[in-house]
């Protein structure tokens, strides 16, 4: 009997020390990051100009920016918004997802270009978001965008714990009015 509880007393401890821990019903990865994130698209980029003093005055820059339109769509509970990318070349996929090309572009120097929630979610022509971009890379050391140039742009989705989605479609347009105006070795034509 003796040799039983002596047993009993060591399996009785053995199984107290050998817990694998305590569940505390919560995940130990955010449950928002084992879901892909949708990806965003822009429904258009326009060329405008925005040139600065009058025509044929020696004050007088031209400048083109573009107008981006685009839907918000994402209606993930941590989505704070969007980021705009734009290149003066086509990316790949793999490029973008291995961050090789270009920063985001942030005119307020923090993240996302774009500041929505998910409860902007919405396709109707009533909800069509619209920016204008004035450079190609904001205040401080600000570029301008190049009079017959192409540019492409292109749109990520951002949630509040720093995921990004997969990279939406790149829209390319001229920096110009009408591309047919465009030298004909620019990289419009």
């Amino acid at each position: 009997m003796r040799r039983f509880s002596v047993f009993s007393a060591f399996a009785a401890s053995a199984l107290f020390l050998c817990q694998c821990g305590t569940n505390t019903d919560s995940p130990v990865y955010s449950i928002f990051s084992l879901f892909s994130v949708a990806a965003p698209a822009i429904v258009d980029v326009a060329p405008v100009d925005i040139s600065e003093g009058y025509f044929g005055t020696p004050s007088y820059k031209l400048r083109y920016g573009f107008d981006v339109k685009y839907y918000v769509t994402n209606l993930e509970p941590e989505f704070i918004g969007y980021n705009l990318y734009i290149t003066t070349t086509s990316l790949s996929t793999e490029a973008i997802l291995s961050g090789i090309g270009a920063d985001p572009y942030l005119p307020l120097g923090y993240e996302p270009t774009f500041h929505h929630g998910p409860s902007e979610a919405s396709t109707t022509a009533a909800s069509l978001q619209s920016a204008r971009i004035r450079s190609l890379k904001p205040a401080p050391g600000e570029v301008p965008f190049q009079v017959c140039e192409k540019y492409f742009f292109r749109l990520q989705a951002v949630l509040l714990s720093g995921i990004e989605s997969q990279p939406g479609p790149q829209i390319s347009a001229c920096a110009f009015y009408d591309s047919t105006l465009c030298p004909s070795d620019s990289s419009c034509n």
